[in-house]
């Protein structure tokens, strides 16, 4: 077990250093579907259904819902999320936030008055990298099909 398991703030901080990541936002009253990959800041405030694929931060707004799985070193609820997470750092849920579905992770922290639905499991550093490797970082980017 980690002795400095370190905040939110200084996760998402050491997680993103900003001249490297770009951010992204899915605005109130805007949707998207399909797969969505980031190497930065993802914030969803509108909807989302599909898959993120993420080796950054995925922030929920409170109006954000999002349908589909979401793999990241990060994520924070504030809205809806009805998927699996995996996350292989931290998975925080404020009062607002409501998650239906499972999630494994490193670190879990829930306010008072949220709402979780599923089942938790808290995994060894080995076993959530392993799984973020199989569907994120060894998975192909279409970024080489923009060759022209």
């Amino acid at each position: 077990m980690e002795k400095n398991n370190g905040t939110f703030k200084e996760i998402t901080e050491k997680t993103i250093p900003s001249e490297l990541t770009s951010n992204s936002v899915i605005g109130v009253k805007n949707c998207f579907s399909g797969e969505f990959r980031s190497d930065g800041l993802l914030r969803i405030d509108g909807d989302f259904k599909g898959t993120i694929r993420s080796s950054g931060v995925v922030l929920v707004g409170e109006k954000g819902r999002i349908i589909g799985d979401i793999y990241a070193k990060a994520v924070r609820i504030g809205g809806k999320v009805k998927g699996n997470l995996y996350c292989t750092e931290r998975i925080d849920i404020l009062s607002t936030g409501k998650l239906i579905g499972n999630l494994w992770t490193r670190r879990f922290f829930a306010e008072e008055g949220m709402v979780f639905t599923g089942e938790a499991k808290i995994l060894e550093k080995n076993e959530i990298d392993n799984i973020f490797h199989q569907n994120v970082t060894s998975i192909p980017t279409i970024s080489k099909e923009f060759d022209f």
